[in-house]
């Protein structure tokens, strides 16, 4: 079974599926070493959703040890309206009223029960009941309820992708629609904004809430979404560009829309946390009396989100520096070579990695070849095997792989300055003194191509590349022969990977990117 960790951040669906997940409320029983922690959920008659549940202990600073477990759920209250499916990873006996399910947990795994409602045809928007669900573990239980409603289903649309552009230190203007792809007015709707600290939302409407420094926002709309037709934004999202963006840098904003009773369900917890402007309401055209309703559910989430991208114009560009590495010794022995590079400057070197939308493997900016004569027994997770002949897929690609002679790297965020490392443990198969490879980066708009490329040199030769006089194995000339093709600057395109970013993306960056994330 995955680590809890991972598991939370799968949970979420869409763009916004990490705020989802982090969303839900716990509810424990009395006594249990930990609680469990499950979300309400919202079904159309006819179709599936998707719900979940963990349990995790209580005491944070000691690792999960629960072993073989089991889940029971209380079917009963739902039952007439609505069936309930286990999706996978545990085996259980299930009836139309309940559910017995048992896993054995390998050591430091958390139990994440993942299961599937539909609604049955002849299900009224309004009927609700709760799933009682227990967890025993090293024969303590503890408990949690989930509601499940049946709701109209209705389904907003929004244009896939949009682009706009402004220069370091203004704003860009991010304008934002939505349609009503269904047959059934949608009474109300709640725009989420998701964005960067680099590139954040930067409004000031009374009827938008944002977080501090603007990476995420949500705003509300009771205008009535008639099926057939589009709404507009009265004005287009301000965002705002930081005065250390680079120029041609890329960065994302993804507006996603969700009818009022989904927001209201899924963000409940987060809403505590935001701060309504204290200016004009922004606003969506033919708005009208909302009226008495019942609960909508958006039936295809997949449909309803915009990715914007901001393109940076100007002229503030990053100068990466290439830095070499040195290590001696025998046969058979394994050193550490750290190559890398620092940014010079003037801009803050942006992300570019797994997580970039549309991401392809010559895009990477750093490229590292391994030195004649050795084996790379452990590799960085922020690299990857070069190998563009191979199909490219950045989520199940092998970050980390030992044993590749040459490696393609994603960059964190990278302030003047500051350097950025890729740490590898090379074996010594046969020694040659001078044995030498490289690190080179590529950056569409790098003011300085000299200081581009640097050795890795293995068992340096006196005078010779990687010892003293020879720069210390630094970037400052034309030596080298990596050849890295494509440009970075295309790292947007594809909502596969918009998805990605979101979903599964969102626990990935964290993990990789080793700098803000908000999501």
């Amino acid at each position: 079974m995955l680590k809890n960790s991972t598991r939370r951040w799968l949970a979420g669906l869409g763009v916004a599926g990490a705020l989802v997940a982090a969303s839900a409320t716990p509810a424990s029983a009395a006594e249990a070493p930990f609680e469990v922690v499950t979300h309400d959920l919202l079904v159309a008659p006819g179709h599936l959703n998707y719900g979940w549940f963990y349990a995790h202990p209580t005491d944070y600073e000691s690792e999960p040890k629960f072993g073989a477990t089991i889940v029971d759920v209380d079917l009963s209250q739902v039952a007439d309206f609505a069936t309930v499916e286990p999706a996978w990873g545990w085996t259980c006996d299930v009836s139309p009223t309940r559910l017995h399910c048992e896993a054995d947990l390998a050591d430091g795994d958390e139990p994440w029960f993942d299961y599937l409602v539909t609604g049955k045809d002849g299900a009224a928007p309004g009927q609700r009941g709760e799933l009682a669900i227990s967890v025993t573990s090293g024969g303590k239980t503890a408990t949690a309820t989930a509601g499940i409603t049946i709701a109209e289903g209705v389904d907003l649309v929004s244009d896939p992708t949009v682009e706009v552009s402004g220069a370091p230190g203004s704003h860009a203007r991010v304008p934002g629609v939505v349609g009503n792809a269904g047959s059934t007015t949608v009474d109300g709707a709640v725009l989420v904004v998701q964005a960067e600290w680099l590139a954040a939302y930067d409004g000031n409407f009374s009827n938008c809430k944002a977080a501090e420094g603007g990476t995420y926002a949500f705003c509300v709309f009771d205008t009535r979404i008639e099926p057939g037709k589009s709404y507009a934004l009265s004005e287009n999202l301000p965002i705002k560009l930081r005065p250390e963006t680079r120029t041609g840098a890329k960065f994302p904003v993804w507006l996603n829309w969700w009818t009022t009773d989904d927001f209201n369900l899924l963000f409940e917890d987060w809403q505590d946390d935001v701060k309504p402007g204290d200016g004009a309401k922004l606003r969506l055209v033919e708005k009208s009396v909302q009226a008495a309703r019942a609960p909508q559910t958006d039936l295809d989430n997949l449909n309803n989100f915009t990715m914007a991208t901001v393109r940076v114009t100007g002229n503030n560009p990053a100068d990466l520096a290439a830095e070499g590495a040195t290590a001696s010794g025998e046969q058979g022995a394994v050193v550490t070579v750290e190559p890398g590079f620092t940014n010079l400057g003037p801009a803050v070197l942006e992300y570019q990695g797994q997580a970039s939308p549309g991401i392809r493997l010559e895009d990477l900016p750093v490229r590292v070849s391994i030195p004649t004569g050795t084996t790379a027994v452990e590799a960085p997770f922020d690299c990857v095997p070069f190998a563009p002949s191979e199909e490219w897929d950045p989520w199940t690609a092998g970050w980390g792989e030992p044993g590749a002679s040459e490696y393609a790297c994603q960059v964190t965020e990278t302030a003047k300055g500051m350097r950025n490392t890729y740490e590898f443990q090379l074996r010594i198969d046969k020694v040659v003194p001078g044995a030498s490879g490289v690190v080179a980066t590529k950056l569409a708009g790098d003011p300085n191509s000299k200081n581009d490329t640097a050795a890795i040199v293995i068992n340096p030769i006196d005078g010779g590349p990687g010892t003293p006089g020879d720069d210390d194995g630094q970037g400052g000339g034309d030596g080298g022969s990596l050849p890295i093709t494509g440009a970075s600057t295309g790292l947007i395109a594809g909502l596969g990977g918009l998805l990605l970013a979101a979903g599964v993306g969102g626990y990935l960056v964290a993990k990789r990117r080793r700098t803000r994330f908000v999501a």
